[in-house]
């Protein structure tokens, strides 16, 4: 797994040297970023984890469009312990100078968490609260839908997810904001809450990302989940920490 995060990481940073190299040009419409993130643990116990993240996002005339995809792989004693994959799109068309019409789809496969697939889908306006060079804001809210087919196989008395299939209205809503300090730091945070008959989730993250060269930086990820129902003896709310290279393409 190692040998294949090398190459990656020397194939993008060729790619953002080279592109430093060429003579300057109107602003692409695309922007594209590339995470890295891998952790070895040996003694007691052998570990392995690989995660990264691909996002585009694409700006023309009145069109906003951006896609997400992330993949988390862990491996223990040389066998699988787990397996995710993640997918958002988005799709915003402005209205006026601030507000704009937007169509969300957000794709969960979760091999060994508690459930396989997780869809949902989410229409909606949102508007553009503060507009400056420096900071950012955005609210989004609109109805959806959401699909959820669990893993009956798998699940197990601490697995978060309602044991049958889910096919439900939902309700979503969305805040973000970015904020830079300096020419180097900026600091990303969104809180996105989904509520359902099943179940309802509120998410937030806070990405804090230190610029090293114009397109490679570290970024270091905290997201916190609470979700409305669990099981008994279960907690509601989830922490995830995550430190990544990232590079701007």
């Amino acid at each position: 797994m190692a040998k294949y995060l090398f190459a990656a990481l020397l194939l993008a940073t060729s790619t953002a040297y080279a592109e430093e190299e060429e003579t300057q040009a109107p602003p692409s419409p695309l922007k594209t970023e590339i995470e890295l993130g891998y952790q070895s643990l040996s003694g007691n116990s052998d570990s392995q984890s690989l995660n990264s993240r691909i996002g585009l996002t694409y700006v023309k005339n009145q069109f906003r469009n951006t896609a997400e995809a992330k993949y988390l792989l862990a491996t223990k004693n040389e066998k699988e312990d787990k397996r995710k994959g993640q997918l958002e799109l988005q799709s915003d068309m402005k209205i006026n100078e601030r507000a704009y019409i937007l169509g969300n789809a957000n794709y969960t496969n979760d091999r060994y968490g508690p459930y396989f697939n997780d869809f949902t889908l989410a229409t909606g306006l949102g508007y553009q609260l503060i507009r400056r060079e420096t900071f950012q804001m955005e609210i989004e809210a609109g109805p959806g839908y959401r699909f959820q087919d669990p893993n009956f196989d798998e699940i197990d008395d601490d697995d978060i997810v309602v044991p049958e299939t889910v096919q439900e209205i939902i309700i979503r809503g969305s805040t973000k904001f970015t904020w830079k300090p300096t020419k180097t730091v900026e600091i990303n945070t969104r809180i996105t809450g989904i509520g359902g008959n099943s179940n309802s989730t509120l998410e937030g993250e806070v990405n804090l990302t230190s610029s090293i060269t114009e397109h490679i930086a570290i970024k270091v990820s905290n997201t916190q989940k609470y979700n409305t129902w669990v099981p008994d003896g279960l907690k509601k709310r989830d922490s995830t920490l995550t430190m990544t290279l990232l590079f701007k393409i």
